[in-house]
């Protein structure tokens, strides 16, 4: 057998996202998806689960509109530490910011040091009305 055959052959960045999702923050908003009412969003949950190589990464994530490709909003960038590929790493963001967003199909997009590593499609839903 050659040795050549017994060496694996790595290709890409090995960056992957293996869970990521949007929830709000209120249990009154509902339990899953992008709350908004009157065409501003509320505040909401961004749960993510890494998987890459063992190190330091500046990770970011974005809502995307899907048919436009615009970057609709721009999440906090930070620096995380990824324990490597035989586990996945978990990160949780909660934004209170409002931004403009109207019910509908975005994508969440995820990447570590500016290197796509995932995108997953999300609903913006109207949150019911809160009782006086």
């Amino acid at each position: 057998m050659e040795l050549s055959s017994l060496v694996a052959e790595i290709d890409g960045h090995q960056r992957k996202v293996v869970n990521a999702g949007i929830r709000p923050l209120r249990a009154s908003h509902g339990e899953t998806g992008l709350p908004v009412r009157g065409g501003r969003s509320l505040p909401f949950r961004v749960d993510r689960a890494w998987n890459a190589p063992a190190g330091y990464y500046t990770e970011s994530w974005y809502i995307v509109d899907p048919s436009s490709r615009e970057v609709l909003y721009e999440g906090p960038e930070r620096r995380i530490r990824i324990w490597g590929l035989q586990s996945y790493s978990a990160f949780t963001d909660d934004v209170s910011e409002s931004f403009a967003l109207t019910p509908g199909d975005y994508l969440l997009v995820l990447a570590l040091d500016r290197v796509k590593g995932g995108e997953v499609e999300i609903q913006a839903v109207e949150a019911p009305s809160e009782a006086a």
